[in-house]
């Protein structure tokens, strides 16, 4: 099965994840709450929402257990412990994926959807086709 591999910043993580994952263009997402803003030091972030069979991981990356969540349920963010670039988020509200850091890759895909545009600054524009969520969507 091809794969597309990613890395963090000082090369320590790779991630290989499957091209059938991010041709999955329904599960591209940009999210902008305040946890991912706070934890990338950006605007929002690029992930895909990939299964964990779809995924493998060089390395252990490091476990920050983020419990001041808008569900109120704790998430796991995984980090390389060297570099501290984000590589994924684990939900609860989600089993079976992990939530993987676009920026690990060089080939980004378009976003289908944003989540929490509320948060987003009134000057930042909406990618044009997108659909707009203001908080995470329920199934």
């Amino acid at each position: 099965m091809n794969s597309t591999t990613g890395k963090c910043l000082c090369g320590q993580i790779t991630v290989s994840i499957t091209q059938e994952a991010l041709n999955a263009t329904e599960k591209i997402a940009l999210c902008r709450c305040k946890n991912c803003c706070q934890s990338g030091g950006c605007l929002g972030s690029i992930n895909v929402i990939a299964p964990i069979s779809a995924v493998k991981i060089s390395d252990e990356p490091k476990i920050y257990h983020d419990s001041n969540t808008d569900s109120g349920k704790t998430i796991q963010r995984a980090f390389c412990s060297n570099c501290g670039s984000p590589i994924y988020t684990v939900s609860p509200n989600m089993p079976g994926v992990q939530v993987f850091k676009l920026g690990l890759f060089d080939e980004i895909p378009k976003p289908s959807m944003e989540l929490y545009c509320k948060s987003k600054p009134f000057w930042d524009k909406s990618i044009d086709g997108t659909k707009q969520f203001d908080t995470m969507p329920t199934k």
